[in-house]
């Protein structure tokens, strides 16, 4: 019963966010956020989370869902370049730059109410489901 209710005030706030216009930005197309140096990730990124700490619940799980959608819409082919770029970069990076693209994430999702992490911590059990074992080797 706990369960249902919880995703019917999840439910609601979906469709209450679907009429309100978000206070944040659209997300960044993959395709050109990849081609970002560290310093402007970095600056992009804490500018994201400041407008999301902002936002409603409602707000961020729209942003969230429409950053997937923009994923799902890109080729097999270009997710897969996509990632290889990524992950070479990531490679690149100092122990320094590592350690400060962690801390943000983790400042930011501190930030977060209990029942939002809880959320995003099953959002991300949802996903390791769908990772090939040697996909699941690079995700904590």
């Amino acid at each position: 019963m706990k369960r249902l209710f919880q995703n019917f005030v999840l439910s609601l706030a979906f469709a209450v966010g679907s009429f309100v216009h978000a206070a944040v930005p659209d997300p960044v197309d993959p395709r050109d956020s990849v081609n970002y140096t560290f310093e402007q990730r970095m600056a992009q990124t804490k500018q994201l989370h400041a407008k999301l700490k902002e936002a409603s619940a409602a707000e961020r799980l729209m942003y969230f869902d429409k950053s997937l959608e923009a994923v799902k819409k890109l080729s097999a082919e270009e997710r897969r370049d996509l990632s290889e770029k990524f992950k070479s970069q990531w490679k690149k990076l100092t122990d320094d730059q590592k350690k400060q693209v962690k801390q943000e994430a983790r400042n930011y999702i501190t930030s977060l109410p209990d029942a939002e992490r809880k959320e995003l911590k099953r959002r991300r059990e949802l996903m390791l489901e769908f990772m090939s074992p040697e996909e699941r080797k690079h995700w904590p």
